[in-house]
């Protein structure tokens, strides 16, 4: 991106003191015009030392700082807290990611800071907030996998739940917590006023859990039990070996199952009626169709399969290592990566990143910075925006704001979702003729999934096929502020509502899409869902323990919801762009580039030094003993990461020191490190005589980073999720009974997000047509009889 002035968050200046949770907030706000200064202590922030590495330098640091400067500051000093104060009143946000302890000990308190500087946003993020009873725990990314729901579902029964790659929870809660950053910016035009933000990595990861509370709160009403068992990709997201590795199937309704038949030949065992719907074909899957999908695929390449399925209209994508990431013609042709520094002395291809906007990248702007590089730049300083309110009251950010939601599936309702929690008038546009399949995967109108990410919004009935449907929504664009859409490539130009003929009725529209594989690049056409983009991306090659093999799978829909997250951040930078550029804008994120960009670190290091990246498994080479531990009771897990020596001395002492954890070899993190599966055996046979809460209750209190396995059904009683307001029980129509995920965060400005049910399809054309497009009932009446309107 070579003009600064076409990122929507231009003008915007960021203080980043986030510490590894948190740490691709700062990133994202970069990306997208902000001015970021890292404060780091004299010595380097600790993420500094934290894996992959090359040569010494830590790759996670590298990628989650891009195009960020770095200034130092002694905060154990009076003069260097008075620098942070000085620097404090010259920007609009400052992210930290201390414990509340921490930032009281060094007179930094938020609420203090705020009553000092009202009207800097401060976004506070940590492991479980700053409320609740686990608000002290110690933990890493992989404990809060653990209780935040991500793991109960990872991996096959008969093996130890597998924990995902990368750095899943705190790059979610990055996610997360720009979008409650950016909502705090929104409000403060009107207001002039900044707030605190209180950010639960926890229920920010737990929001993505697959719709898992909602899911098991409508079941448990029905008095139905609720599947918690783990069984890998099937029977939907299936995966099978070929020539060169394996490749994953989804075939959900009748046309793709059809063109499979006829691609195997039209087999007679096969052509039964009711094998057209999935529930059908599951009866047939182990004993028929996995035999035969495995014959004909084995003597032929993941890519040369994908290509021919997607031909044919199949979602099959190839399970594809960071090394074919890299070298796949498609991420090449679309400028995924860029050659480019990535920190000093350190230069490979980089993961550009996550957005784009009026057709250009939204890339880093430049490398990572050395510790202090800008201790000696000038930081200008500015009068702050005084408050235009007497007294800012609670309020939700996007009220007046309407929002047209074509989404489907799990990225597109879930970006206008956020919208529609906090304030804005979001109307899904929608029709019988092709719902959104997430609304009729079941066979009916409403289910858990589709009522949790369609909550708050309004239902409009409009068949875009026709002239008068056409003609109808583009009435409603030129009275709207945002649309978004994850349609097929081209699918919205079909429709008549593309960027280009919404902007010629509406100049001011921001335009948020997202695709699977982008609008560019070979692969542009392919269909699929969010498991295919994981194996696409690298994931599901990762997902994997160390002996390597067919990956066990995880039957979540990751990063469908990270995805829309993803979409919220950039729809909403784009309207506070569109507040200083007096324009719109057309805002993309590419689905398959978000699994690239969340594994950017590890993509790098393969970069650099091809094949060096692997599956891990349980494994990490930050520490040990670290991994998933089984404990007393049927199916029973924890969490225990080890991260550093002090941490181990802890551990000890919380076991009572027992004679084999006194061995000299396990002094030192290398030496666990070389001795990491007979610690783990040791640990093992520890956790496996308690209690899952036993063992985090001990480690806990010792300050290790230990957590429980977190199932569905627990998260409705679970103290601290209750003590912050997360399970919202409903009564959702055609439905009943359920509980919503709640608020991901909390804030002293920005009212807690409605809950209220989801609409019946169509529910509101009537109400729309009558209020914002002044139409009479009989009008309307003719519409719905001509088959343009449905109610």
């Amino acid at each position: 991106m070579d003009s600064a002035e076409e990122r929507p968050l231009n003008g915007v200046r960021v203080v980043d003191q986030a510490e590894e949770k948190g740490e691709l907030c700062g990133r994202l706000l970069a990306d997208l015009g902000a001015e970021v200064i890292r404060v780091e202590p004299p010595g380097g922030s600790p993420s500094r030392k934290l894996p992959p590495f090359h040569d010494g330098t830590s790759l996670f640091f590298a990628v989650r700082n891009l195009g960020e400067k770095s200034v130092t500051i002694d905060l154990e000093s009076a003069a260097g807290r008075g620098e942070l104060e000085r620097l404090l009143a010259a920007s609009d946000v400052w992210i930290d990611s201390h414990l509340p302890s921490h930032l009281t000990a060094h007179h930094l308190d938020p609420h203090d800071v705020l009553a000092r500087h009202p009207h800097l946003v401060i976004t506070s993020i940590t492991d479980f907030g700053h409320t609740g009873p686990y608000r002290d725990y110690a933990a890493s990314d992989a404990v809060i996998v653990a209780m935040a729901g991500l793991l109960f579902r990872s991996g096959v029964t008969g093996r130890p739940p597998l924990l995902p790659p990368g750095s899943l929870a705190y790059d979610i809660a990055s996610t997360t917590a720009a979008f409650a950053t950016l909502s705090a910016l929104w409000q403060r035009i009107a207001t002039g006023s900044g707030q605190h933000l209180d950010v639960s990595v926890m229920e920010a990861a737990a929001q993505t859990s697959d719709w898992a509370l909602p899911s098991y709160g409508a079941a448990s009403a029905r008095g139905t039990p609720y599947m918690e068992t783990r069984t890998g990709s099937a029977p939907v997201y299936t995966m099978y070996p070929c020539a060169d590795g394996f490749v994953r199937v989804i075939i959900l309704n009748k046309r793709q199952w059809r063109a499979m038949r006829a691609w195997l030949g039209e087999p007679p065992e096969i052509q039964a009626d009711h094998f057209d719907f999935l529930l059908g074909r599951m009866q047939i899957q182990y004993d028929i169709l996995d035999p035969m999908f495995s014959a004909f695929f084995k003597d032929k390449g993941k890519l040369e399969l994908a290509t021919e399925a997607q031909r044919r209209g199949i979602p099959m994508t190839p399970v594809m290592s960071p090394d074919d990431v890299l070298a796949a013609d498609h991420f090449k042709e679309r400028g995924t990566f860029r050659e480019s520094d990535a920190a000093p002395g350190l230069r490979a291809r980089v993961a550009e990143g996550f957005f784009a906007f009026n057709g250009k990248r939204l890339g880093f702007k430049g490398r990572a910075p050395a510790i202090g590089e800008h201790n000696r730049d000038r930081i200008e300083t500015r009068a702050a925006d005084k408050p235009t309110t007497a007294a800012q009251s609670r309020a939700l950010p996007f009220k007046g704001l309407r929002v047209l939601d074509f989404g489907i599936g799990g990225v597109g309702v879930e970006a206008s979702r956020l919208f529609a929690e906090y304030g804005a008038d979001v109307i899904k546009i929608e029709t019988r003729a092709h719902p959104d399949f997430i609304r009729a995967i079941f066979g009916t109108d409403m289910n858990p999934s589709f009522a949790s990410s369609s909550r708050c919004k309004r239902s409009f009935g409009l068949n875009l096929s026709t002239e008068a449907g056409r003609k109808i929504i583009h009435r409603l664009v030129a009275i709207s502020d945002l649309v978004i859409e994850n349609s097929a490539t081209g699918a919205m130009a079909k429709m008549g509502v593309d960027y280009a003929t919404m902007r010629a009725i509406n100049p001011r529209i921001v335009l948020a899409s997202s695709q699977m594989t982008g609008a560019t690049g070979a692969w542009r056409s392919w269909i699929g869902f969010g498991p295919s983009t994981r194996a696409a991306g690298g994931m599901t090659w990762l997902w994997n323990f160390p002996e390597g093999g067919m990956p066990p799978g995880s039957g979540a829909i990751h990063p469908d919801h990270l995805a829309g997250r993803m979409l919220a951040v950039g729809a909403l930078a784009g309207l506070i762009g569109r507040e200083r550029m007096r324009a719109g804008g057309h805002m993309e994120v590419v689905q398959l580039e978000v699994i690239v960009g969340m594994l950017a670190d590890l993509m790098l290091k393969a970069a650099l030094k091809p094949s060096s990246v692997a599956p891990q498994g349980n494994n990490n080479e930050r520490g040990a003993p670290w991994g998933v531990f089984k404990c007393a009771g049927e199916e029973r897990w924890c969490v225990i990461t080890i991260r550093d020596d002090d941490e181990w001395r802890r551990f000890r002492s919380a076991l009572g020191d027992p004679a084999w954890a006194r061995d000299s070899r396990y002094a030192t993190a290398a030496g666990r490190l070389a001795a990491r599966d007979e610690l783990n055996a040791h640990v093992n046979e520890w956790t496996g005589t308690r209690t899952d809460r036993e063992v985090t209750r001990i480690l806990q209190e010792a300050g290790v980073a230990a957590g429980f396995m977190m199932y569905a059904s627990e998260m409705p009683a679970d103290p601290h999720l209750v003590a912050r307001g997360y399970p919202q029980p409903l009564e959702q129509p055609a439905l009943g009974k359920t509980i919503f995920e709640g608020p991901a965060f909390h804030a002293t400005g920005i009212a807690e997000p409605l809950v209220k049910p989801a609409p019946g399809l169509g529910e509101h054309t009537r109400e729309i047509c009558r209020t914002l497009l002044e139409m009479n009932d009989d009008e309307v009446s003719k519409l719905i009889a001509d088959g343009v309107l449905e109610e």
